[in-house]
């Protein structure tokens, strides 16, 4: 009788493994899709478009600086979905001739990306469409990362990006690649 129990645990023990097994490999697209969410695709999808970006990146940014929260605002006091300070916004503006920006409009997902994907078309055309490079003067300013390039502390390539200066780009660079591949596979 033991062993028949004994039998009987490993037999149910196998088929819960088998059950919840199924139920990752069957629905694990989905269950990611809650955790990596896609939202104003349309808009991704446009400005990506406009300015020959990659779609998967200007996800992988939102999602890396505000979780596709329009209303984030940094602790810096960027704001909006990619994060874009008052400063960086008003010059956006300027660039483009919007003569009738506010720094409240950086919560307006509309605005927010279009700024946002002008912004990194600007920084691909300076930094020869190398997207680590890009993506560290997104995150750690523009002038720094001329700074060490110009300086050779950083050589602009993945396997040296532990010489970035800041911690946090560093770490922000390895969030946003992650992510990119997460959105490229999810969507």
């Amino acid at each position: 009788m033991l062993i028949l129990i004994i039998s009987l645990k490993r037999v149910f023990l196998f088929l819960l493994i088998i059950c919840i097994m199924s139920l990752f490999f069957i629905n694990h697209k989905s269950i990611l899709k809650i955790v990596y969410p896609l939202k104003h695709e349309e808009l991704i999808l446009n400005e990506a478009n406009k300015y020959y970006l990659d779609p998967y990146i200007i996800m992988a940014i939102i999602y890396v600086e505000s979780k596709f929260r329009p209303e984030a605002t940094s602790n810096k006091g960027a704001r909006g979905l990619m994060q874009i300070m008052p400063a960086t916004g008003s010059w956006i503006a300027t660039m483009i001739n919007d003569s009738s920006f506010s720094e409240d409009d950086l919560y307006n997902p509309e605005i927010n990306i279009k700024y946002g994907a002008w912004y990194l078309a600007q920084l691909k055309k300076k930094f020869d469409d190398n997207m680590l490079v890009v993506l560290a003067a997104y995150n750690g300013g523009e002038g720094n990362v001329d700074k060490w390039l110009k300086e050779n502390r950083w050589d602009g390539s993945w396997k040296d990006s532990d010489k970035i200066p800041f911690s946090e780009t560093r770490n922000y660079i390895t969030k946003v690649t992650k992510t990119y591949s997460r959105y490229k596979y999810l969507y």
